[in-house]
């Protein structure tokens, strides 16, 4: 058994797509994961950018783990919107095809009851299927406001070998759902594990710091001997990391809080990540080696 460990790397702090590659190939990564070429989606790119992203590639001896195509949920009975989405992820199926990528996101339409619905849901989905199995690629569900339930309700009345589930603690906990039992019910259909944690207010902690039982589901992937992508970003939010502008008037005494809030938070990452470093200060670098060692350690 061997996960496949990679990410975005889609930092504030990394401006180009080289400097994302050069990070992960620094960081260790099996593969890197992409969703926009110089902040440009990938379905708005220029033929000329798209030789420009696979020369990149090819000089970085990188591979892509993983298209985020962009897809955005619509209502499960507008027709338009649907044939233009299927347009969309058409294309970005034969972008794949000359990145040499297998796996493409995709989410769900909007429809309130799974069950009474169904029909309508499957005749939506079956169209994105068929197009993938043509040209040999896999869709994963990315998870949204949908119940784990949900999701398992679906693939299993699918059954399609094309589609699995990114399972994602955060969203998850968000939604008020246990993510041991979400993990119990879609455990068999997961390809991608988004290995980050988060506090019940959705802000980004430490992996085993959060409240989403991370290490717990970890444990779970490793006994079911789970050889799927693994998302590492950490998605600390980048502001926590900026240079602080100094602010006067009606705004100086938010910033100052701000600020306050700020120096406490990396204070206490410093002291989780350097215990033994008092006068430590912590950098993104530092979070994400930590994270990704942490990752590599338990499946090692």
């Amino acid at each position: 058994m061997k996960v496949i460990l990679t990410g975005f790397f889609d930092y504030t702090s990394l401006k180009t797509f080289e400097e994302r590659q050069k990070k992960a190939l620094e960081f260790g990564m099996d593969a890197i994961a992409i969703k926009d070429y110089q902040n440009q989606p990938l379905i708005e790119l220029s033929d000329g950018e798209i030789k420009k992203l696979i020369t990149e590639i090819k000089l970085m001896k990188m591979r892509i783990s993983l298209i985020d195509t962009g897809s955005s949920s619509y209502d499960l009975y507008d027709e338009r919107k649907h044939a233009n989405h299927l347009d969309e992820f058409r294309y970005m199926i034969k972008l794949a095809d000359r990145l040499k990528v297998t796996m493409l996101t995709l989410r769900l339409p909007e429809f309130n009851d799974v069950m009474e619905e169904f029909e309508e849901i499957k005749k939506r989905i079956e169209p994105y299927v068929d197009a993938a199995m043509r040209s040999s690629k896999k869709i994963v569900l990315m998870m949204d406001h949908y119940k784990a339930n949900t999701y398992a309700y679906i693939l299993k009345k699918l059954k399609s070998k094309v589609l699995s589930i990114a399972f994602d603690p955060v969203a998850i906990m968000k939604n008020n759902e246990s993510t041991t039992t979400a993990y119990r019910v879609l455990r068999s259909h997961i390809s991608v594990f988004f290995a980050h944690d988060a506090n019940h207010q959705g802000e980004p902690e430490l992996i085993g710091y959060g409240k989403t039982d991370i290490l717990k589901i970890m444990k779970k992937l490793l006994r079911d001997r789970y050889d799927g992508l693994i998302i590492t970003d950490h998605h600390y939010h980048s502001s926590l990391f900026t240079g602080d502008v100094e602010k006067k008037g009606f705004f100086k005494k938010i910033f100052s809080s701000e600020k306050k809030k700020k120096d406490t938070q990396l204070s206490l990452l410093s002291r989780r990540i350097f215990p033994d470093e008092e006068t430590k200060n912590v950098t993104e670098d530092d979070i994400l080696r930590n994270q990704i060692k942490l990752i590599q350690f338990i499946f090692k």
